[in-house]
C-alpha cells in the first residue's frame, strides 16, 4: 500500500531534524570549544572577545583564578550544555511531528470543555495575587531612585527607561491599578478592569524590577493574568455574569452557561507557561553539571548560604542533616521540573505533578523561607471546582431540586436566571411552568395549571422516591438550602416574623406582576460571542517568549523570563560586604544589614549587597560609582534605623567579607576580611 503524502511529510521532516541534530552535536564539540579558547586569547570576535574578558575580571574579583586551563574546562561543560539543548529542541519537534498519539493528546488537552465557574475561580485568585502584589511590593521606594541606579531588566526594560519613573506618577496610577484589580476580583466590567489592572501591573511592578533584582514570584500572576483578561472569565462569580443572566432571561433563555472551549483554553495556556516556568530550571541543573547537581553536597551548601543571608531564619524541620536527605531533595526537584511539560497533558499525571509542586514548595518554605505564595495560589487550575462542587451537592442534598416557574413573567425568569448563576452546586432543575409535558414526564403531572401561574413551585424527592412539594415563600426557604451565597439568610428567613413578612410581600409581588412574553430569538440558545484568535496569538507570544529566554538563560527579564536556575554548584564559603561608619571621634559603628533586609525586603536587598562581591572597584570606575550610588541610597536607611543617632559620621568603610559557614547561625566572625572602599560623608550623604 502506498505511503500518504502526511506519512512522507513525516518522514522527510524526521530525516532532517537528524540531520540538524548531528550537526548541532558537532558544532557543540568541535566549533564551541574553539570559539572559547580564541576568545580567552583574545583572537575571536569581537562579542567573543568582550565577553570572556568580562567574565574573567568578574571571576577575579570573587578570588577565583580563571586561567586557560579553566576554560578549556568550561568550554567542555558548555559543549554538553549546547549538545543537550540541541537534543532537547530537536527531539521535542522530532516527538511532536513522529508521534500521533502526542499530537492528539495535545489537541484534547488543549481544547478541552471546561466550566465557566473554573476559569472565574482563577480569575479571583490571580488577580487576589495581583493586588497583594501591588499593595506589598516596594513599589514607591523604588520610585523615589535616581534613574541612574535603575538596571533595566530585558524585554520590558526596553518600554522602561523611556516612561516617566516618579513618586508623583505611581501615586497618581497606584489608586487606579488597585481600583481596577478590585473590579477584576469583583468581576465588574470584568474584561475592561482586568486590562487595565495587568497593564498598570506591568509598569508599576515594573519599578522594583529595575533594582537590579527580578523578582520572580510576579511574573506568572502577570502572565496568567493576561491570558484570564483574554477570556470569558467574568461569564460566573461575577457581578457581570448577574447582569448577563437578566439579559438572557429577557430573551427568554433560563439556562445554564455550559462547558465551553471558551473557558478551558485560558487555564490550559496558564498551565503551559506554569509548565515551561519549571522545565527550565530543571533542565539547566542536570545539562550544566550532570548527576553531580543531585549527589553531591550542593544543596546542602545552597542551603547554607541561603541562610546566611537571611541571617533571622530558623529551617522549622531539621531533616537537612540526615544522610541523604538533600541528594533525595534535590532528585525530586529535578524530577519534578523535569517533567512538568509532559504532565499537564492528562489529567491523572496533572493531579500527581500539582502534588509534588505543593510539597516542594512548602519544603522550601520551610527550609529556605521560599514560599513562593503566588505561585501555589495558581494551582487552583488544576481542579475542576464546577465537578467538585456539583459531587458535594449530591453529597449534601442528593438529587436537585426541581424548581417550577412562569416563563411568561418577566420577573421570574430574571429570578431564576440569577438563581442558576449563583447555584454553584448545580442543585437547582428550572422547568418552565408552561412545558407540561416534561414536568408530567418527571411525576409532577399532578400540580395544577392555575396554581402554577400563581405561585412559584419547588419540588423534591423523598426518601422513598416521593415527590414533596412546596410554593411561593416557603418554596423559596428551600431555594436557599441549596444555593451556598443565600445561607447566611438561613437563620432569618425562618424567623416567624420575618416569615410572615416575607410571605405577604411575595404574596403581593406575585398578584401584581405582569405578563411578558420573552423576546424571540433566532439564534441558537446560549449564544455567547467570543474569538480564540486574540487569546491564541497572546498565548503563542508568551510561551514562545518563555522558550527563548528559558534557552538563553535569561534571568534579568519582565513579565517573562527564565525563572532562577539554581544551577551553579556551590561551597560553604560565601563572600560578603559590611560596613562601618568612622564617627569624627574615630568611634567605629557598624552599620548592620538587617535594616538594609527589612527595607528592601528579603528577595531584594541581597542582589544589592552582592553588586559589592562581584564588582573589580579598582580596574573599572564606572563601577565605583555605581556602588557608590548603592551606599548613598543606604544611608537614609541606616540614619532611620538609628545606627548612626544624631552624629554625622565621617566616613564610611565597605568590607568584603569571608565566612565559613556550617550551619543555620551566622557565624559572628569572619574568616578573612578585605578593605574595599573608604568613602567621605560628603560623597555619600544626600
Amino acid at each position: 500500500m502506498p505511503s500518504s503524502p502526511n506519512s512522507n511529510w513525516r518522514k522527510w521532516t524526521l530525516a532532517a531534524l537528524a540531520i540538524c541534530w548531528l550537526g548541532a552535536i558537532v558544532v557543540s564539540f568541535v566549533a564551541v570549544p574553539k570559539l572559547v579558547l580564541d576568545g580567552f586569547d583574545g583572537t575571536s570576535v569581537e562579542f567573543v572577545n568582550n565577553r570572556i574578558d568580562s567574565h574573567r575580571s568578574y571571576g577575579e574579583a570573587l578570588g577565583e583564578n580563571r586561567s586557560r586551563a579553566y576554560y578549556e574546562a568550561w568550554a567542555a561543560s558548555y559543549s554538553w550544555k549546547a549538545a543537550a539543548l540541541a537534543t532537547l529542541l530537536l527531539g521535542t519537534t522530532a516527538a511532536f511531528v513522529g508521534m500521533a498519539a502526542l499530537r492528539r493528546q495535545f489537541w484534547r488537552f488543549l481544547f478541552a470543555p471546561v466550566a465557566p465557574l473554573n476559569l472565574a475561580v482563577l480569575r479571583v485568585v490571580v488577580f487576589s495575587m495581583m493586588l497583594l502584589c501591588l499593595l506589598n511590593e516596594p513599589i514607591l521606594e523604588f520610585a523615589k531612585w535616581e534613574r541612574e541606579n535603575y538596571k533595566w531588566p530585558n524585554v520590558a526594560g526596553l518600554v522602561l527607561e523611556h516612561l516617566p519613573i516618579n513618586v508623583e506618577t505611581v501615586s497618581v496610577l497606584m489608586p487606579i491599578a488597585i481600583v481596577a484589580t478590585v473590579l477584576a476580583i469583583l468581576g465588574l466590567f470584568t474584561r475592561t478592569s482586568a486590562w487595565i489592572s495587568v497593564l498598570l501591573a506591568i509598569y508599576l511592578l515594573g519599578i522594583p524590577q529595575c533594582s537590579g533584582k527580578v523578582n520572580h514570584t510576579l511574573h506568572h500572576v502577570v502572565l496568567i493574568g493576561i491570558l484570564v483578561a483574554c477570556g470569558r472569565a467574568g461569564d460566573a462569580l461575577s457581578i457581570d455574569s448577574l447582569w448577563q443572566a437578566i439579559r438572557r432571561a429577557d430573551r427568554g433563555r433560563v439556562e445554564r452557561i455550559a462547558r465551553s472551549v471558551r473557558y478551558g483554553m485560558p487555564i490550559r495556556f496558564s498551565m503551559l507557561v506554569l509548565a515551561i516556568t519549571y522545565f527550565f530550571p530543571g533542565f539547566w541543573k542536570v545539562a550544566s553539571n550532570g548527576l553531580t547537581w543531585i549527589f553531591s553536597d550542593n544543596l546542602h551548601n545552597q542551603l547554607l548560604q541561603k541562610w546566611f543571608e537571611i541571617e533571622t531564619f530558623e529551617p522549622a524541620i531539621s531533616v537537612y542533616d540526615i544522610p541523604g536527605f538533600t541528594a533525595m531533595g534535590a532528585l525530586t526537584a529535578v524530577f519534578m521540573e523535569l517533567g512538568w511539560p509532559l504532565a499537564v497533558l492528562w489529567k491523572p499525571t496533572r493531579v500527581v505533578w500539582a502534588c509534588l509542586g505543593l510539597f516542594f514548595h512548602n519544603m522550601t518554605r520551610l527550609l529556605m523561607n521560599i514560599s513562593f505564595y503566588t505561585m501555589q495560589a495558581m494551582y487552583v487550575m488544576f481542579v475542576d471546582w464546577q465537578r467538585l462542587f456539583t459531587w458535594l451537592g449530591r453529597k449534601m442534598f442528593g438529587e436537585p431540586i426541581t424548581v417550577l416557574y412562569d416563563g411568561n413573567c418577566e420577573l421570574c425568569r430574571r429570578t431564576m436566571s440569577v438563581m442558576l448563576v449563583l447555584d454553584w452546586l448545580h442543585q437547582l432543575r428550572p422547568v418552565n411552568a408552561f412545558d407540561r409535558e416534561r414536568f408530567t414526564a418527571m411525576g409532577l403531572g399532578h400540580l395544577e395549571d392555575d396554581a402554577l401561574m400563581r405561585d412559584m413551585h419547588a419540588g423534591e424527592r423523598t426518601a422513598d422516591r416521593q415527590w414533596r412539594t412546596t410554593k411561593g415563600y416557603d418554596a423559596y426557604q428551600r431555594i436557599a438550602w441549596r444555593v451556598p451565597l443565600l445561607w447566611p439568610t438561613l437563620l432569618l428567613v425562618y424567623l416567624p416574623p420575618v416569615a410572615a413578612m416575607g410571605r405577604r410581600i411575595y404574596r403581593h409581588v406575585a398578584d401584581t406582576r405582569a405578563c411578558s412574553v420573552p423576546i424571540k430569538s433566532d439564534a441558537p440558545s446560549a449564544v455567547i460571542r467570543w474569538s480564540a484568535v486574540p487569546l491564541v496569538v497572546v498565548a503563542v507570544t508568551i510561551l514562545s517568549s518563555q522558550i527563548v529566554l528559558g534557552v538563553g538563560r535569561i534571568r534579568d527579564a519582565w513579565p517573562v523570563s527564565c525563572y532562577p536556575l539554581f544551577d551553579t554548584m556551590s561551597t560553604s564559603t560565601i563572600k560578603w560586604p559590611e560596613f562601618d561608619a568612622v564617627m569624627p571621634d574615630g568611634a567605629v559603628v557598624t552599620l548592620d544589614d538587617d535594616a538594609l533586609r527589612n527595607h528592601f525586603t528579603e528577595s531584594r536587598y541581597v542582589p544589592l549587597l552582592k553588586e559589592f562581591v562581584s564588582n573589580e572597584v579598582d580596574k573599572n570606575e564606572g563601577k565605583r560609582e555605581e556602588l557608590v550610588g548603592l551606599v548613598r541610597s543606604f544611608v537614609p536607611i541606616w540614619q532611620t534605623a538609628g545606627y548612626l543617632g544624631d552624629s554625622q559620621s565621617d566616613r564610611v568603610r565597605v568590607y568584603i567579607a569571608t565566612y565559613e559557614l556550617t550551619g543555620p547561625q551566622r557565624p559572628t566572625e569572619p574568616a578573612e576580611r578585605t578593605h574595599l572602599l573608604d568613602l567621605p560623608w560628603s560623597e555619600v550623604a544626600r
